[in-house]
């Protein structure tokens, strides 16, 4: 099937579902309402997220309005998987391996703490029915060794199960980054089957997160857990776009100071930009990349698979965003404060 008839539907109904996004003006009311059972009430009456919301029982639980937000994103997802097949549908469900191994990572995290995953049994029926694992299989595990012993036979157990004796900050660096690095071989080796100009528009999407990423990463494993280069460098991927294996290893055996220089003098500067703390800022700053991006191929319009890529990212910026507006009020925040942590920027929307 050509691009043309595979995607012209699609990319028009996407086209109408984008245009119900917030826009600057839903951020600002937002972030002026004095308390979030009022924000959440603007949501319901005011945006496309109100069906999704309209049953809330408590409108100050912001990890009850995360899950229903989350709910909606895969329902989103569910309207786009309806026009696909074949290859196509097996790479966009690979889409999905994000969130599960996101939601491993948490549970990982709360049983290396000493926690009981209680707390996580109201995680969203909507996104457990996609997972590869069973959550109720592993819901009871008391132990950090008892959750994983219940993955075997899955795809996460090689390659989280030699580092569960490791400290708590090195074992949940190493656990993560492996996980990362199979949720990223993954996909990149699903979307091999599509077309090759869907495969190339792919691969310059890919390219340019991994790039942010490695550079994320390598700050990560020379600030906070002081891994020899050796290690650095066995824990970056491949698949960049513009940093090759070379460039990598020059960052890896440099110390703070070098690294933020040589990154300064790619394309990739913002990401260690000193006006602001590069420690709290560079996960937000490796998101805003990637929404710019993803807004400027979503406006292109091309009749590939760019549209119902750009798509789902921006969607699942903006719930991100939505749920920082919330948790900004609840901890005081100011506007400005507030701004500082949303992935999209809304510069020039002061009050």
């Amino acid at each position: 099937m050509g691009n043309e008839r595979r995607f012209s539907a699609i990319n028009t109904k996407l086209r109408v579902m984008r245009s119900k996004f917030l826009k600057d003006e839903d951020y600002v009311a937002l972030m002026k309402k004095e308390s979030v059972p009022e924000q959440v009430k603007y949501l319901i009456n005011s945006t496309a997220y109100g069906k999704v919301l309209e049953d809330v029982e408590e409108y100050d639980d912001i990890q009850e309005i995360e899950l229903k937000l989350e709910k909606f994103h895969t329902l989103q997802f569910e309207k786009i998987l309806k026009y696909f097949s074949d290859d196509y549908e097996k790479y966009l469900k690979s889409y999905l391996l994000r969130h599960e191994v996101e939601d491993l990572k948490i549970y990982l995290r709360a049983l290396a703490r000493g926690e009981s995953l209680e707390k996580y049994d109201k995680t969203s029926v909507t996104r457990k029915k996609y997972y590869s694992f069973s959550y109720d299989q592993i819901k009871n595990a008391k132990t950090l060794d008892e959750m994983i012993d219940k993955l075997k036979g899955t795809r996460y157990y090689e390659v989280i199960y030699p580092y569960r004796h490791e400290d708590y900050g090195k074992l949940m660096f190493y656990m993560e980054m492996n996980l990362d690095r199979l949720y990223f071989d993954t996909i990149h080796e699903s979307a091999q089957e599509m077309s090759k100009a869907d495969r190339e528009t792919f691969e310059d999407a890919f390219g340019e997160n991994i790039d942010i990423l490695n550079i994320e990463w390598i700050y990560r494993g020379l600030k906070f857990y002081n891994l020899s280069p050796e290690e650095l460098i066995n824990y970056t991927l491949p698949y960049g776009k513009h940093l090759d294996f070379k460039d990598l290893k020059e960052l890896c055996y440099v110390d703070i100071e070098e690294f933020k220089k040589i990154v300064s003098g790619t394309k990739y500067k913002e990401m260690v930009n000193e006006e602001k703390d590069i420690d709290l800022f560079m996960g937000i700053r490796v998101q805003r990349h990637m929404y710019n991006y993803f807004k400027a191929k979503f406006s292109q319009g091309k009749l590939d698979i760019s549209i119902p890529n750009a798509y789902l990212h921006l969607l699942e910026y903006e719930i991100k965003d939505i749920i920082s507006i919330l948790e900004a009020l609840k901890y005081g925040l100011s506007y400005y404060e507030a701004k500082e942590y949303l992935v999209k920027d809304i510069e020039g929307s002061d009050y």
